[in-house]
């Protein structure tokens, strides 16, 4: 039995750094590749509102532990990369407003649902 448990934590493991792993390479896409928020109108759009979109998603799919803690994997990734940029949050920026109420509005929703789920 503890064999089966020890098996389970592993493969758990692995889901989890699976999602890191995607993280940051979606990160690298994002940064590095000619897909523009500014030219497809998603400016307000920042890393950290992707990572609570996932981590919401994540708390939903209760049937699939291990999608799900890929989806925290990612989610975590993309809100560690928000908070270490240049311009965190879209501090300073044109869509400044905009992005803090969509981050507000995610944040809260993330939250009632983790509660809500607990």
């Amino acid at each position: 039995m503890q064999h089966v448990y020890a098996t389970r934590a592993i493969y758990f493991a692995v889901s989890f750094l699976a999602g890191l792993v995607v993280g940051v390479f979606l990160d690298f896409m994002w940064r590095n590749t000619r897909i523009s928020k500014y030219e497809k109108h998603l400016e307000a759009l920042e890393h950290y509102h992707w990572g609570l979109m996932l981590l919401t998603t994540a708390r939903t799919l209760l049937s699939s532990i291990e999608i799900s803690l890929s989806f925290v994997g990612v989610g975590i990734i993309l809100i560690i990369v928000e908070i270490v940029q240049d311009h965190p949050f879209a501090l300073g920026s044109n869509h400044q407003l905009h992005s803090t109420i969509i981050g507000v509005i995610l944040f809260s929703l993330s939250f009632i649902i983790w509660q809500g789920w607990a």
